[in-house]
């Protein structure tokens, strides 16, 4: 008789605020069938339930810290102090440690985007706490919140590739400048997004990522037939 694997398993976390231990859902890779990847990298799933986008941040049920496996366990100082203070003594105690809705792993994320703002977190991991979040509101076809966020999204990439905080991430500097062009077309910041997708064409490691300099020679040329369209007319 075979045993059946689910697809959810627990994984054990120890907060990095209060040090209590708790255990969260992770989805088990076979499980994760993708159908389609869009222009600004999000990934579209078969099968919603197991969408690992649901599960990436872990919020303790102790303190209401929540954070995701690209937080640094670095704090500056004072911000636990300020971490207690803000979130922690307003914590009502919640369990966000089973399956998950989608309003369910949309609160996980405000809750992270909140720790990390209190922990001084780097720009790109914030960053990429709201791209995702802008990207559960699509699923949820919410197009005024996705744009909120898409955009909160944007000035933290932004700020990341002023600061060059995006150094020793998985992330490239062409990936970077590619997404701040692909988020300045969705909110429509069309001559933001030419000038970043020029970057990413004239980069001096585009023929390293031929995919995103691919991606970005579409987008540009997008939008510059649409304006030549526009001016014709």
């Amino acid at each position: 008789m075979s045993i059946q694997v689910e697809p959810l398993y627990d994984k054990e976390i120890t907060c990095l605020v209060c040090e209590k231990k708790y255990f969260t859902k992770r989805i088990r890779s076979r499980f994760i069938r993708t159908k389609k990847i869009e222009s600004d990298f999000f990934t579209v799933y078969k099968d919603l339930k197991c969408n690992p986008y649901y599960y990436e941040v872990h919020v303790c049920p102790n303190c209401g810290f929540a954070a995701s496996e690209h937080f640094s366990n670095y704090f500056p100082p004072g911000t636990k102090e300020k971490v207690n203070k803000e979130l922690s003594l307003h914590w009502k105690e919640r369990n966000f440690g089973n399956e998950r809705t989608i309003d369910e792993a949309i609160a996980t994320y405000k809750i992270a985007i909140f720790s990390a703002t209190l922990k001084s977190e780097k720009h790109i991991v914030l960053a990429g706490l709201c791209l995702r979040l802008g990207w559960l509101y699509r699923i949820k076809r919410d197009i005024e919140q996705e744009k909120r966020f898409l955009r909160l999204a944007l000035k933290e990439y932004e700020n990341s590739y002023a600061l060059s905080d995006f150094v020793g991430t998985q992330l490239t500097e062409i990936r970077v400048l590619y997404l701040l062009g692909e988020l300045n077309r969705r909110v429509g910041s069309e001559t933001d997004a030419v000038k970043y997708f020029s970057k990413v064409i004239q980069h001096r490691t585009r023929n390293s990522e031929t995919k995103v300099l691919e991606m970005a020679r579409e987008q540009w040329y997008l939008i510059r037939n649409r304006e030549e369209n526009v001016v014709i007319r």
